[in-house]
């Protein structure tokens, strides 16, 4: 609360710590005196207070955002409103960003197919060349169809506050499933092998936990070069059932690593597009991982490989009936003398 000459009356505690103030230190000092950010004085001597003031890196609340709106009273006093905005600017600030990002993943294959479609359209082509523009206009249709499902199924995530089921998950028969597809989409060109805990059960969303395993394991394989290792594992750790995926790719340094479960952020954003990724799985595994309580770890070294592990809590983790654990290996070399 500000007098007629704008010297402190009276501030709350909030007030100290958004301008760094001492109520009874500055009480009847000018708060320009102490508050000298030229925005601040700008904004007090203007006395235009339809809109509020937005501050950054204010007293001790470093690396944050204040709004200030001044409500003038009585004769010529002033009070003073401060609010603290860092989460609002930070969630508009992301708004942006994912719309810019979004925008720009579509535009690439969206200009791929505009050009081809105005050179069948308006020039003579051999029919060779027809049909090698036609199968590099339908890569580029799949790759934006692959983006919208991930966009969806984020959505859905985003969306849906009911805590995911209780209901016993068959991982054992996904995880194997997880490893097929993994073969599939290797097509013989990594050593792929599974270890697989017969006694693991899980509790939850079969859907949402096959869609962020597989996002795992499609990552492992997309991006370790060929004749590289993938190992995919399921097991106990002190209570805890952890699902990992370890390969020998190219590793990652690790001022990228905090950033990976970002929307569309991309370690190699060029290599990223040639195997096919929308730059989503990460952000989707971090959803469903925090959604089953459970907690997505990355270790990795550049040069020789990355661990992906997921460990559920104990709450989500079943011991099921002990039987023989089962080894399973899919080498390129057993997979072609079948």
């Amino acid at each position: 609360m500000l007098d007629d000459a704008d010297q402190i009356e009276w501030c709350n505690d909030v007030a100290e710590q958004h301008f760094g103030l001492s109520a009874r230190r500055d009480v009847r000092q000018r708060i320009t005196h102490l508050i000298r950010r030229p925005e601040f004085v700008h904004y007090l001597t203007r006395q235009r207070f339809d809109e509020p003031l937005a501050m950054r890196d204010m007293g001790e609340h470093k690396q944050g955002v204040i709004s200030v709106q001044v409500l003038p009273y009585g004769d010529n006093r002033k009070l003073v409103i401060t609010q603290d905005i860092t989460k609002l600017e930070n969630t508009e600030a992301m708004r942006r960003d994912f719309v810019a990002n979004v925008s720009h993943e579509l535009k690439t294959p969206l200009t791929v197919l505009t050009g081809f479609l105005e050179t069948v359209r308006d020039l003579p082509v051999s029919e060779e060349d027809r049909r090698r523009y036609v199968d590099m206009m339908l890569v580029q249709s799949v790759r934006m169809q692959s983006i919208v499902e991930d966009l969806l199924a984020l959505a859905k995530l985003e969306s849906d506050a009911q805590p995911p089921g209780q209901e016993l998950v068959p991982v054992r028969e996904m995880v194997d499933h997880l490893v097929h597809d993994a073969e599939a989409l290797s097509q013989e060109r990594h050593h792929i092998a599974a270890e697989i805990d017969p006694t693991v059960g899980l509790r939850g969303t079969e859907t949402e936990l096959m869609s962020a395993l597989g996002n795992l394991v499609s990552n492992a394989v997309r991006y370790t070069p060929a004749d590289g290792r993938i190992t995919i594992r399921l097991g106990w750790d002190d209570g805890h059932a952890v699902f990992s995926v370890t390969d020998t790719g190219l590793g990652i340094a690790p001022e990228h690593i905090p950033r990976l479960t970002e929307r569309f952020y991309r370690v190699d954003r060029s290599r990223s597009r040639d195997t096919g990724g929308t730059g989503l799985g990460l952000a989707i595994v971090k959803h469903v991982v925090s959604r089953h309580h459970a907690e997505l770890r990355v270790s990795s070294e550049v040069g020789r490989g990355s661990v992906f592990r997921v460990i559920f809590p104990p709450e989500r983790s079943v011991r099921e009936a002990p039987g023989p654990r089962v080894l399973r290996a899919a080498l390129p070399d057993a997979r072609a003398g079948r």
